[in-house]
């Protein structure tokens, strides 16, 4: 009965799409711009529907002050300019202090690799995403529906998972070394490892991640699901 009701709903969905589709027109997730330029706002909603794919863990901060958007990746706080080609980034050069800045996200690099520019972008070690590039040599396809863990999902965690969760939780750290979490869970060596292993197969299936090492071989938490973790430990008294 419930494969039929799935069923029935994803077919309302394609036949939604497709309405939508010939209604609308396939808009800008499309790419369907007649000049190809894009604004400053525009490039904003390309890189909110396309950070994960980029391999950026989730957006922190999108604002007006420089830089544009403060997101979290690889366990750290990183700031990004969004402009719609890269030559607008040189008006930022003289008024602000770019080490607040690690990525520059553009729809186009149209500079001449000559251009001076560049040289003041790579001193500050700020790397330039170019969107334009990705979408030709599609890079992008199917990797926006990333599925994201839930507080059904957490709920279904073993024991031990949700004791490395509350290890995170109660410290009050994102990130904790192997022996502070054996700490915790009273367990080590295989027993440890193959709970730890079990969070890094979730995201090496490129499913939302949870839990995953870092490289300094530390662990970390993804905090955007740290209500749902309490709440789940709250439910089960753990």
């Amino acid at each position: 009965m419930e494969t039929k009701r799935i069923e029935s709903l994803q077919a309302q969905v394609s036949r939604s799409k497709k309405i939508i589709k010939d209604v609308l027109g396939e808009g800008i997730w499309g790419l369907k711009k007649e000049d190809n330029r894009f604004t400053h706002e525009e490039i904003v909603f390309l890189f909110a529907r396309m950070f994960y794919a980029l391999g950026f863990d989730y957006v922190k901060k999108v604002r007006t002050e420089f830089p544009d958007c403060l997101c979290w990746r690889e366990g750290q706080e990183v700031g990004i300019e969004f402009e719609p080609v890269l030559s607008s980034f040189r008006e930022h050069i003289r008024k602000h202090d770019l080490d607040s800045t690690q990525y520059i996200i553009c729809w186009e690099n149209d500079l001449e690799t000559y251009d001076s520019m560049i040289d003041e972008i790579k001193a500050k070690h700020i790397e330039v995403i170019e969107l334009k590039k990705i979408y030709e040599e599609h890079r992008i396809s199917n990797r926006c529906s990333k599925k994201v863990i839930t507080q059904a999902d957490i709920d279904k965690f073993t024991p031990n998972k949700l004791k490395v969760l509350k290890a995170f939780i109660e410290s009050g750290k994102d990130i904790l070394t192997k022996e502070e979490i054996s700490d915790e869970l009273g367990i080590s060596g295989r027993g440890l490892g193959g709970v730890l292993k079990a969070f890094t197969e979730l995201e090496r299936r490129k499913i939302d991640w949870i839990v995953r090492q870092r490289p300094d071989r530390k662990w970390e938490i993804n905090p955007q699901h740290k209500n749902n973790i309490r709440a789940t430990l709250k439910k089960y008294q753990i």
